[in-house]
């Protein structure tokens, strides 16, 4: 049973060397443009002597085993051990001194070895007062993403908490083989263009080299973008500026009800002291509307006291008015006399 198991292992590496050595050679087999010609050409004329192989050592079960095989870190399912694991924090913090917090934070990154991809600050407007809030996206160290949470949640009041783990071995260690195989066939690719004569195969070599060499630095690419993925975690971290923190902590009833009230005081305290500030702001406007309404009213009285027409209707007004008071005399006194 242990002999079947090497066998099959030796026959296994070796159809797999074969089909990525012989990966080139199918690709130009299945070319219509090629003939037998092409290949007599690109061909040795005289067969070479047999390629003397170094002698390899005995494969045994404690030599697969061996913690120093590239094979000791392969699991069960056929991919690496160590995992590539992508992670993202969201954090939405509250901070009583706004300032102080981003500058902790900053220095906190740069001491971890992170960086800060992208940041916005909002606030302070010049119309009128609010609160200030800031957004990073962090790069942080994957070793001491931990860390970095755990100082954002001692510097300031953490309300929500969002972490997400995306698991891209498999897609990693797909694109390493997919490298692998590609080298091979381009550096066969090379070997059949350095032997090439016939210009037609040339040009098609060139042309399926340059396709190898696309699709190598794509997946090169795509392999570095996973390798700082997974090296540097992305905290998404809001910062809001607020007066009074928000409980976290799960609370009684009668602890609601005292917060819930003490919640009420303060906005009627804060409400006071913002119409206290409106109203003492605004003085200056007060001041412009009293001159204007003073102005206004002066000239209008200006104009009807220059107005004959509106003196006349003025003077009997005032005409009837002191007849009917003098009406009202006479028949009080005529009253008066009659009761004695």
């Amino acid at each position: 049973m242990k002999n079947l198991r090497i066998f099959t292992l030796i026959i296994a590496i070796t159809v797999i060397f074969s089909g990525c050595g012989a990966s080139s050679l199918d690709y130009v087999s299945k070319n219509e443009s090629y003939d037998a010609g092409m290949f007599e050409e690109m061909m040795p004329v005289e067969p070479e002597a047999p390629m003397e192989l170094p002698e390899m050592e005995a494969v045994t079960e404690d030599s697969l085993l061996d913690s120093s095989s590239p094979s000791a870190n392969i699991s069960e399912n056929g991919y690496s051990g160590n995992r590539k694991l992508i992670r993202t924090f969201n954090l939405d913090v509250e901070t009583l001194d706004f300032e102080k917090f981003i500058a902790e934070i900053k220095a906190e990154i740069s001491s971890l070895g992170g960086y800060i991809e992208s940041s916005s600050v909002s606030g302070n407007s010049y119309n009128y007062s609010s609160y200030r809030n800031a957004n990073f996206t962090c790069r942080i160290p994957s070793a001491k993403l931990d860390e970095f949470v755990g100082t954002v949640g001692g510097l300031g009041n953490v309300t929500y908490s969002y972490e997400d783990t995306t698991d891209v071995t498999l897609n990693y260690v797909d694109t390493e083989a997919r490298i692998k195989s590609l080298q091979t066939e381009y550096d066969r690719l090379l070997e059949l263009l350095a032997e090439a004569e016939n210009i037609d195969t040339i040009i098609l070599l060139e042309q399926r080299i340059t396709d190898v060499r696309y699709q190598l630095e794509s997946y090169q690419s795509q392999l570095r973008t996973y390798d700082n993925l997974v090296d540097y975690s992305t905290v998404h971290l809001n910062v809001n500026e607020v007066k009074r923190v928000t409980a976290t902590e799960k609370e009684t009833v009668w602890e609601r009800i005292s917060a819930d009230f003490g919640d009420n005081i303060y906005d009627i305290w804060v409400g006071a002291q913002d119409f206290f500030v409106w109203f003492v702001a605004s003085i200056p406007y007060f001041i412009i509307w009293a001159i204007v309404i003073f102005v206004i009213v002066f000239a209008a009285r200006h104009f009807l006291k220059n107005n004959e027409k509106w003196q006349e209707r003025k003077a009997a007004r005032k005409a009837r008015k002191e007849y009917k008071k003098a009406q009202k005399l006479a028949e009080k006194a005529k009253t008066e006399n009659k009761e004695e």
